[in-house]
């Protein structure tokens, strides 16, 4: 998060965590991470979805340098588009036949001088997928036509071809996301700087830019736990999409809507109130909050970095979703309960006194999870009043 996305007022920081889509949240932990750095520096958390996960780590860099010159794939030269972080994404794919899966394409960015010939060295990319859903994954995995291929990797081969030097790279987690891509050693002796980013997935690009790399530059961290965690309803944000390249976007400032918007997963949910015991520390004890729901998180004011030092702000969180797409495992219910040590959600819920959480914390389900919720405004929308 960076440095102008919060400001502090009345000596604390706020932040508003929302509920927004079809799904049940579980958050096992949520912080505050000021990260103080020195003049003339940068710091990026890498923000894609990929297996294996990417680095949970701040990566340090001198301040990035343009590009010289990005092509796409149709031979249009695009880098005015993606020179600067401003709304405007690489858009010449198209759609496919299924949501967030198009047509193989990708950008050529020519890094230009000035790059160093060794040491760490990344390509920062800022953009958004429109991401496919558990539906449109099982009608992919029926056929053979469109299948969906993360990102990858290529760099000059010196023969005037190119060759993947890093595959499987995944693709942003989201909305406005960053990602981080490590150029340290791809390229091969006496070859341009140059790569392609290829994908056959909805990502839009914004911006991209390089950056040398200071794994031994200093920074000050201090985790912040907050002073306030307040679980409430709020209903759901009125969504801007100004064009097709653009990310949906939820605007706080507008309610859309305050009645229940989807076939919410049935089950027990954490009760509105205080909520702090339940998120400071990473120990299977987690708020359940529902669509609609709101989480208001204050943290406490920091003083000042030092004289000329930058400061920007890492959210530090843990826990799960599960969405109720009807092709979800299970999407129907909260349970089967998540927990760390599980990694193979394949048993189906059966008694809440059965699953692995409530067993080692059947009190929260006393003090906290004390919320049943059900789809029945939803499921009866449409129905007559009298009836």
């Amino acid at each position: 998060m960076g440095r102008d996305a919060i400001v502090p007022h009345g000596g604390y920081y706020d932040l508003r965590f929302t509920a927004e889509l079809w799904e049940a949240y579980c958050y096992d932990h949520l912080s505050l991470l000021p990260v103080d750095h020195p003049p003339a520096t940068e710091i990026f958390v890498d923000e894609r979805f990929v297996i294996p996960p990417a680095k949970l780590a701040i990566t340090t860099v001198e301040a990035p340098h343009k590009i010289m010159r990005a092509v796409d794939d149709d031979g249009h030269d695009v880098t005015d588009i993606v020179a600067t972080l401003d709304g405007r994404a690489l858009d010449n794919f198209g759609h496919g036949q299924y949501q967030g899966v198009t047509r193989d394409h990708y950008v050529e960015v020519d890094l230009g001088d000035g790059v160093p010939q060794s040491g760490p060295l990344y390509l920062i990319a800022h953009g958004s997928i429109y991401p496919t859903d558990s539906s449109i994954n099982v009608a992919l995995s029926q056929g053979d036509r469109w299948r969906a291929h993360g990102l990858s990797l290529e760099v000059p081969d010196g023969r005037g071809g190119w060759v993947v030097a890093r595959d499987n790279l995944g693709f942003p987690a989201g909305r406005k996301k960053t990602v981080l891509f490590d150029l340290t050693n791809v390229f091969l002796a006496g070859t341009p700087r140059r790569v392609r980013l290829r994908t056959n997935l909805e990502i839009y690009w914004d911006a991209i830019e390089w950056a040398r790399g200071l794994p031994n530059a200093e920074i000050k961290t201090q985790r912040l736990d907050p002073t306030l965690a307040d679980l409430r309803y709020r209903g759901y944000s009125a969504i801007d999409r100004p064009d097709s390249a653009s990310p949906e976007l939820p605007d706080y400032n507008r309610l859309s809507g305050t009645k229940q918007r989807y076939r919410d997963l049935i089950g027990y949910y954490t009760r509105y109130g205080d909520v702090r015991e339940l998120l400071a520390r990473i120990d299977d004890r987690y708020v359940i909050m529902n669509s609609g729901d709101e989480m208001a998180l204050r943290f406490a004011e920091q003083p000042p970095p030092p004289a000329g030092w930058l400061r920007d702000f890492v959210i530090v969180g843990d826990g799960w979703i599960k969405d109720g797409d009807y092709n979800s495992t299970f999407s129907k219910t909260v349970q089967p309960l998540p927990y760390h040590a599980e990694r193979d959600y394949t048993t189906a819920p059966s008694r809440l006194e059965d699953e692995w959480t409530f067993r080692r914390h059947a009190e929260d389900w006393q003090t906290y999870h004390t919320r049943y919720v059900t789809p029945d405004v939803f499921n009866n929308a449409l129905r007559a009043t009298g009836e």
